[in-house]
């Protein structure tokens, strides 16, 4: 626990304060005492719990934060996702034109900048890892960009020649993926991976549609880029699991990867994986089964690979429930003793809670039959699923009539009208199909990649949530083929519109693109949209004439209407009968999602007990807000951290805002709106007497931001 030292009181008291302390009371803020602290890790430390005990900034004086730096870009690029590190007296951050650079941390001055190689297609990258150097080597930073794994001296920048081919891995390398299929497969890591001895292990983001591969997990040596193991998530001929699939699914089907990132008991020797949905995601009648290991909590022996224990939290998953949140290491008091835990926040809203070293759930966890009656031919769902009995969920559960929308009676009537008119699904657990369905919690969550936050000191977990509905429905690919042509507008409104609206200029869910796509060559615009932008997802599925008809409608350029490419063609590079409606919530005629607010929230839960403690509103909607609804909540994106003095640090809402909250409360204390979104998870050390936050802005043209990192700090 963090401790609190308190000068003598003949040094600075006053006889009145004296006097208070004789008959009872006590100073109202007590000076913390100076703890130093950096950020050497992503989530800050290999527990990935994202708390600091830092008290420095605390919650009697949080009011008085003020900016005392900010680095910006110097042109236009991707959204930022990234936790910057702070190590040794340097901030390593990744910057919206695909550079990572070492700053001054005190003053956000440049120290050196290292571009990846060009030829790669750029991905968005969360964080790095870094490895401190030992026997003479150079302190080093690992990271993915596109498809390679790069080693990067850390008190340079240069490539470490002794790494692989002079810095450099070909990221390929261990997984199933033939030298032609390299194009259709694209391959790469948008979160970091943990460091163990000399062995850096790391997970993988695969397409979620097929052709894909394997997400498997592999460790790689830190000091030569040799890979030292594999673990395979999509099991082998005689391996674990190989059973819950089809015979030769390695061959045809892919998915199963860790894409949320991990944490690490390094005492144990245990690194805790948390993995992905198979592809295709939302029909699974090619893969028979319980689908083992994707979706699952792997608990692996971090020396060897090998595994320990697994849970899987959605059998047979066709609802994208990825287990996208890193995974957090945890002490708790159950029953009157202290257990090692290791806790996932996931997508559906639960925490499952289990301990470290055996997988033993700490609370019950039922399997609770679930329908199984699909309209998709062959499809099999699975007729349980697991759910936890402590805690209770965070988000709602179904969209059940007594969440729809009342923000008049008619956008209440319309709800009804849609379900009843078109048949919708409106479970948790109904298999999707070609009628739709109406989600809750959506394939956003729920808790997504920011993850949670989590103070040893209390035993509370703090996780922000998505809690919109989502509509969700397959596609006949065969019955495309009797549309005629498509144009780049139509693709436009079937893909960008419902979060960049219609007419470009921005929704609740997306921000306006007007300047942007006049500001990118037509190349850059392919690449963008090919690479996503959380919450944008990448459309590198698409056909390469489907992403040519957009780029050139954003463009303004004259182009034909292409014949419609089906899903199953060699071009798209797929063999699915089915495709999906997308990534698009269930909005009312208004545009507003058609579900009581809030839309995002906070919450705390007491992991100890099994109790929320609390759930308040994330983000503010003006348009609401002006209309008298002031507890909106948003749709958010990246997480919060919390600190030894009460706070929470977050961003991740879409309506550019920084906030701090009190930790026992869930209360508001400070804001700063931003020159963009904050979708990152924020940072925060100390430099002598004096704390510092920083958080990662993503670009925002229409202000002139070129996107960047802000640091707080008090006057």
């Amino acid at each position: 626990m963090t401790k609190r030292n308190y000068r003598s009181l003949a040094g600075f008291c006053s006889a009145a304060v004296l006097v208070a302390l004789l008959i009872g009371f006590a100073p109202r803020t007590p000076q913390p005492s100076h703890v130093e602290d950096e950020w050497n890790h992503y989530g800050h430390d290999a527990s990935n719990n994202k708390f600091s005990p830092l008290s420095i900034i605390n919650t009697t004086n949080v009011g008085q934060l003020k900016e005392v730096w900010s680095y910006q870009d110097s042109k236009d690029g991707s959204s930022i996702l990234f936790n910057p590190l702070i190590v040794k007296g340097k901030m390593f951050a990744f910057m919206p034109s695909d550079k990572l650079v070492a700053l001054n941390p005190e003053t956000g001055k440049l120290i050196w900048e290292f571009s990846p190689d060009s030829t790669d297609v750029s991905t968005w990258t969360r964080g790095v890892t870094f490895h401190p150097g030992k026997s003479g080597r150079q302190d080093a930073l690992l990271f993915v960009f596109g498809s390679t794994l790069y080693s990067i001296n850390a008190s340079t920048g240069k490539l470490i020649q002794e790494f692989g081919e002079q810095g450099k891995v070909d990221f390929y390398t261990g997984l199933s993926v033939e030298p032609a299929m390299k194009k259709r497969v694209h391959v790469t890591a948008n979160a970091p991976g943990v460091i163990y001895g000399d062995l850096f292990i790391v997970g993988c983001k695969v397409p979620d549609e097929l052709p894909s591969t394997s997400g498997d997990v592999r460790a790689f040596n830190v000091n030569t880029g040799k890979m030292e193991w594999v673990f395979h998530t999509i099991p082998r001929e005689g391996e674990f699991g190989y059973t819950t699939w089809p015979k030769h699914a390695r061959q045809k089907n892919g998915g199963a990867n860790c894409w949320g990132g991990m944490a690490l008991d390094e005492k144990l020797g245990i690194v805790y994986v948390p993995t992905a949905s198979p592809s295709f995601d939302f029909y699974g009648a090619d893969r028979e089964g319980e689908n083992l290991f994707a979706n699952c909590l792997l608990a692996l022996d971090a020396k060897t690979g090998k595994r320990i224990w697994h849970f899987q939290t959605t059998h047979h998953d066709l609802w994208d429930r990825d287990n996208g949140s890193p995974p957090n290491l945890v002490q708790v008091k159950h029953d009157g003793k202290l257990i090692d835990g290791v806790a996932l926040a996931t997508k559906m809203g639960y925490v499952f809670l289990f301990d470290r070293k055996t997988g033993k759930p700490l609370f019950p966890i039922e399997e609770v039959p679930v329908p199984t009656k699909s309209d998709m031919p062959g499809e099999k769902p699975w007729p349980t699923q697991p759910i936890p009995t402590k805690p209770g969920p965070f988000s709602r559960q179904g969209f059940k009539p007594e969440y729809f929308s009342t923000i008049t009676p008619e956008v209440t009537q319309f709800i009804k009208d849609q379900i009843a008119e078109n048949k919708y699904n409106t479970g948790i657990y109904e298999p999707p199909g070609l009628n739709g369905s109406l989600i809750v919690p959506a394939a956003h969550g729920g808790s997504n990649w920011g993850g949670a936050s989590f103070n040893p000191n209390s035993g509370v977990m703090f996780v922000n949530a998505v809690d919109m509905p989502w509509f969700l429905q397959l596609k006949d690919i065969k019955s495309l083929k009797k549309d005629n042509d498509e144009s780049g507008e139509n693709l436009f409104k079937m893909y960008c519109s419902s979060c960049h609206g219609a007419d470009q200029k921005g929704t609740n869910f997306g921000p306006d693109i007007t300047l942007k796509v006049k500001n990118y060559v037509r190349k850059d615009l392919e690449n963008f949209i090919k690479k996503g932008a959380e919450p944008m997802p990448s459309f590198q599925h698409l056909p390469q004439q489907q992403i040519d008809a957009i780029t050139a409608y954003l463009k303004g350029i004259n182009a034909p209407a292409i014949a419609k490419t089906p899903v199953e063609s060699e071009e798209s590079g797929t063999k699915e009968p089915y495709g999906f409606s997308g990534y698009e919530f269930f909005k009312d005629p208004n545009g507003v999602p058609a579900i009581k607010p809030p839309f995002g929230t906070l919450n705390a839960i007491d992991l100890n007990s099994g109790e929320i403690l609390w759930q308040v509103p994330l983000g503010v909607d003006k348009k609401l807000a002006a209309m008298g609804i002031k507890n909106s909540g948003l749709f958010n994106r990246g997480g919060g951290i919390a600190t030894g003095g009460g706070l929470i640090f977050i961003g991740a809402t879409v309506d550019q805002m920084f906030r701090a909250f009190d930790q026992k409360t869930g209360k508001l204390l400070w804001e700063k709106e931003l020159p963009g979104n904050a979708t990152a998870v924020p940072s925060t050390f100390s430099i002598g007497q004096k704390q510092y936050v920083t958080i990662a802005v993503s670009p925002n043209p229409g202000k002139g931001y070129h996107g960047g990192y802000i640091t707080f700090s008090l006057e």
